[in-house]
């Protein structure tokens, strides 16, 4: 598996009622492949597995693949508070024959950098499937320091890093420290063209469920400037906070109903709706209504 293109960690869509809805997955599955996506994660920070049941999670990760239909790598989003809740999500990915993995340190616990690679190896370990590493102190509550990296660039199961820290002076010290052995994957939306410029090919940005095309067309330098022009204002405002919601209501907004975010998150209010309204608006080409031939 490359680290290559744009990755969606797909939204977990609900009915109205909150129960998962398997069949909301597919139009926004078809809509990325026909806009260039590259891959998806199932079940990671925007696909709200930290709300789903270890069924739930079966039932999502399993209709993706199906739908995928190995057109594409499905990675299983990792997450957790514990190495034994890691270890559930992984190998609930091997069973169900998934590409690869994407491990996020255990929440609110607090490891050691030495607890969080023997955290991180015994998840790959036990599942043998290619794994991205996803550093997000800001939901984690610890980042991937030197001292884990380290550590864990020596394993050859281990292709690379999403950097979603927010410190963008990180970016040319994974390149330079890692490079061969770790790629460097952008998780920053509307910091994307920094990683690019930098080198970074890989970029597994949430929004992507919303902009397959605007986010696909910033991969290729001739077009950087000018899609990033027209979306970042857009992609500053579902940052700000509110990310999850704010992304499930604009795609609503463009054609896909996906349902309200899970309890505690709430939908937008009417002031968050007319702003998006009005940035979607503004984004002109490079947010269209979402449909498989778009």
């Amino acid at each position: 598996m490359e680290l290559t293109g744009v990755f969606v960690p797909l939204v977990t869509t609900f009915d109205d009622s909150g129960r998962v809805d398997l069949a909301g997955l597919e139009p926004i599955i078809e809509a990325g492949l026909a806009a260039g996506i590259a891959g998806f994660v199932a079940c990671g920070t925007t696909g709200e597995g930290y709300a789903l049941s270890l069924e739930e999670r079966r039932a999502v990760t399993a209709r993706i693949d199906e739908i995928v239909d190995s057109r594409a790598p499905v990675l299983g989003g990792v997450g957790g508070m514990s190495t034994d809740q890691a270890l559930d999500h992984a190998l609930l990915a091997k069973a169900l024959g998934l590409d690869g993995l994407m491990v996020a340190a255990p929440a609110y616990c607090l490891p050691t950098q030495i607890e969080l690679a023997q955290h991180v190896r015994a998840v790959v370990g036990a599942a043998g499937l290619p794994t991205v590493l996803y550093d997000y102190p800001q939901r984690t509550g610890v980042s991937f320091t030197i001292e884990a990296l380290d550590e864990l660039a020596q394993d050859p199961a281990i292709l690379g890093i999403k950097e979603a820290s927010g410190d963008l002076e990180r970016i040319e010290l994974l390149l330079q420290r890692y490079a061969g052995s770790l790629d460097v994957v952008c998780g920053a939306d509307a910091a994307a063209p920094v990683f690019f410029d930098a080198g970074v090919t890989c970029w597994i940005g949430g929004v992507a469920n919303l902009l397959p095309k605007a986010h696909v067309a910033m991969l290729d330098p001739d077009q950087r400037a000018q899609v990033h022009a027209a979306v970042v204002p857009l992609l500053e405002f579902i940052e700000d906070g509110d990310y999850i919601a704010k992304i499930k209501a604009a795609m609503s907004m463009r054609g896909l109903t996906v349902g309200a975010p899970r309890a505690p998150l709430t939908a937008p209010d009417a002031a968050e709706i007319d702003r998006l309204g009005e940035l979607l608006d503004a984004a002109g080409e490079w947010a269209p209504i979402l449909t498989a031939t778009d």
